[in-house]
Order: C-alpha cells, then sequence, then structure tokens
C-alpha cells in the first residue's frame, strides 16, 4: 500500500472506500458485546499477534505505535481485547484523503499520508501488516527509521524469502509489484540494531499473491524485540 504511481492511486483509494464498510460494521459489533468482532481469514491470528505485542509494552501513559502502510482495520477490533487507552496509534496511509474522523472507543489515533514525517518520531512499536512487499527499498527505508526508543518490531501476513530478494507481478491485480524480500537479510539488518527474532508463524500459502513465486517464499508473521 506504498507505491503512489497513478496506476495504483486508484486501486487503493477504492480499497480503502470498500474497508470503511467492515471498520463501521466492527465498531458498532464492538459497542454492544464483550467480545470482539471475529474477523476471517489470517486476520484472526495476525490481529491477536498485534494485541499481544502492544500488551507486552511497559506499562506507561502514552506509547507511541506506528501502524505503516495500513488502516483503520487494524485498531478498531481491539477494544474487547486490550485495554488500549495508554497507546498513542500513528497509521501512515500513503493514499489516506482527510474526512470526518471515525470514533473508536478510548482508541486515540491519528492517519497521516506524509512518509517524512515518520523518520522524525520515536515509537516504542512498529507494525508494518502486509506493505513491505509494496516498495522495492523498504529494507533500506527500515534502516532510515529511528529505532533508538522501539521495543518490539511486528511483521504480519507479509511474504518474505528464505533465500534471496525479488519481484513478481501481483497475482490478483497486473498494476501491482511485489517485492519479495529476503527473510536472512531481514534478520541481519535489524541484528545490527539489536534487534533480536523471538517469534516466527506461517500463514497459508495462498495470501502469497505473487504470479511467480521462487525461493522458498512464504507469508510470514515475525516478532523482532531489543
Amino acid at each position: 500500500m506504498i507505491n503512489k504511481h497513478n496506476s495504483t492511486n486508484l486501486y487503493w483509494k477504492k480499497y480503502n472506500l470498500e474497508k470503511d464498510k467492515l471498520i463501521k460494521k466492527i465498531i458498532n459489533f464492538n459497542r454492544k458485546s464483550n467480545i470482539n468482532y471475529f474477523e476471517n481469514g489470517h486476520f484472526n491470528h495476525t490481529r491477536d499477534l498485534f494485541a499481544l505485542s502492544l500488551a507486552y509494552l511497559k506499562n506507561k501513559k502514552n506509547n507511541n505505535i506506528l501502524d505503516y502502510g495500513s488502516n483503520l482495520l487494524t485498531l478498531c477490533n481491539l477494544n474487547n481485547k486490550i485495554d488500549v487507552r495508554k497507546f498513542k496509534f500513528t497509521i501512515y496511509d500513503p493514499f489516506y484523503e482527510p474526512k470526518e474522523k471515525i470514533k473508536i472507543k478510548d482508541v486515540n489515533y491519528q492517519i497521516i499520508n506524509n512518509e517524512n514525517r515518520i523518520f522524525k518520531n520515536n515509537y516504542d512499536l512498529l507494525h508494518f501488516a502486509s506493505s513491505g512487499q509494496y516498495q522495492k527499498n523498504f529494507l533500506s527505508k527500515i534502516q532510515d527509521l529511528n529505532l533508538n526508543k522501539a521495543q518490539i518490531i511486528l511483521f504480519t501476513h507479509t511474504p518474505f524469502s528464505l533465500d534471496r530478494s525479488y519481484s513478481s507481478i501481483q497475482s490478483n491485480h497486473n498494476n501491482l509489484t511485489q517485492h519479495v524480500h529476503s527473510y536472512k537479510l531481514l534478520i541481519s539488518i535489524l541484528k545490527k540494531k539489536n534487534f533480536n527474532l523471538i517469534f516466527k508463524s506461517r500463514n497459508d500459502d495462498k495470501y502469497i499473491a505473487c504470479k511467480k513465486k521462487k525461493y522458498k517464499t512464504y507469508s510470514l508473521n515475525l516478532i523482532f524485540k531489543k
């Protein structure tokens, strides 16, 4: 959800509009229930990994959270899982167009479309949910982030190659390209930043949206801790 070229811009704007309906449905459900809304597919697993990573952070008033390349769906189903009042969430969505803010009980969030603001800020947790594969230089950008304050870096439902990086046309959209990054290189880069891989799990292969899958590619969830 990162490429800003015109060929993909309309696609992601339409994608966001479609997700708004589900976001409102989840919020309404959680207002009436003490149990969270059930999300289908891999989301029931990956959303819980995000919630547990948040709960693991040190108990202080304002933990700053970056949800990179995502949308409000990541946050709207947290209420009945964990106490969200100690977090300040920033969602980076390059295709976001300011509109009336959707209110979610106890969730303090902002959505920004200016990537430069991200590199100026410190975050306690950084979450990359199926976004890194849309940037060819994603691994370089991670090294440019200010990670001095960060405790946890989380990747969810993201394709990684166990061998080398490569690119492929996206299987369900010919105007999108998947840049599948090297799992080994990611670990090496973050290790130099003092982060160790403490958890990894695999999603169904159907979530690898590459027309040509190479080099032992898997959809992975990874948690790194300093």
